[in-house]
């Protein structure tokens, strides 16, 4: 697309239209400049240059990207308040999105340096796909009172995991007016993490809890252990020990070495004599 072009006619008029119709463009999207008026010997002149569109920069940015990636999915972007709005959806959209939003923080991340870089301008711009943003605020808005009620409950803090600055900034906007707790962000990136701290009750302890790790009892969530050990085995009977039957089985070797089995009997074991008719 032409940025500036410079038309005669026989009007201002017929020359702006004709420009915009050249330029593709809206008037209130380009700059108009009179080089000459309309007289009788002359036509009027004038110079009308495309005002930049950095939503419309941006939009074909991350369509390129898009194309790059194998993506079908498409980007729209408008300029709303200084903040430009980029939407995309398609068939494959939820590749676009990624795990927990991190490939539409890429993009977004992507746009913005693009923009500073490329045009010097330091507008802000958010990147979403099929709506994930708005259903992620909601998912996280409703964490944080959730936790914000159960830190109170257990008197302890607790520590959320990791997350970008997009997601810790609506933690810290759900709780901003809240009676019962407060946030801090503590760490460095990419493991900077949000830790809700009760302001309703003395804390127990300074250290944070792990948001997870443990029950409104203090307990570990693990489930139970395996107690399979030899501490947990079935307890075998001790040597001689009577069996179900009642009755007492023993052994005992003969002076040529072999075993001689056991009878069942009900008292004290008897032995046979050797040589003699002594009993023992």
């Amino acid at each position: 697309m032409k940025k500036s072009v410079e038309i005669e006619a026989a009007t201002i008029d017929q020359a702006v239209d004709m420009a915009l119709i050249e330029l593709d463009a809206k008037k209130e999207d380009v700059e108009i400049e009179v080089l000459n008026n309309s007289g009788l010997f002359q036509q009027a002149k004038v110079k009308v240059t495309a005002k930049e569109n950095y939503a419309k920069e941006i939009e074909e940015f991350i369509n390129g990207t898009l194309d790059k990636m194998g993506l079908s999915s498409r980007a729209t972007a408008t300029e709303e308040n200084g903040t430009i709005m980029v939407s995309i959806a398609g068939e494959d959209s939820s590749v676009a999105i990624g795990y927990r939003g991190d490939t539409l923080d890429a993009f977004q991340y992507l746009a913005l340096t693009y923009l500073n870089e490329k045009k010097g301008t330091d507008k802000k711009i958010v990147v979403d796909c099929e709506g994930y943003r708005t259903k992620r605020k909601d998912t996280l808005t409703s964490l944080a009172e959730k936790l914000a009620e159960k830190a109170n409950r257990l008197a302890r803090k607790i520590a959320l995991e990791p997350m970008n600055p997009f997601e810790r900034r609506i933690i810290h906007n759900a709780l901003a007016d809240s009676a019962i707790a407060t946030t801090v962000s503590e760490g460095e990136e990419p493991h900077r993490y949000v830790v809700i701290i009760p302001t309703a009750v003395e804390l127990k302890d300074e250290r944070p809890i792990k948001n997870g790790s443990k029950d409104d009892k203090g307990h570990s969530h693990g489930g139970k252990k395996n107690l399979k050990g030899k501490n947990n085995q079935k307890k075998r009977p001790e040597k001689d020990e009577e069996v179900a039957d009642g009755k007492v089985y023993r052994g005992y070797f003969t002076e040529a070495e072999n075993f001689t089995k056991a009878q069942p009997q009900g008292g004290p074991p008897k032995f046979k004599s050797f040589g003699g008719n002594k009993k023992f």
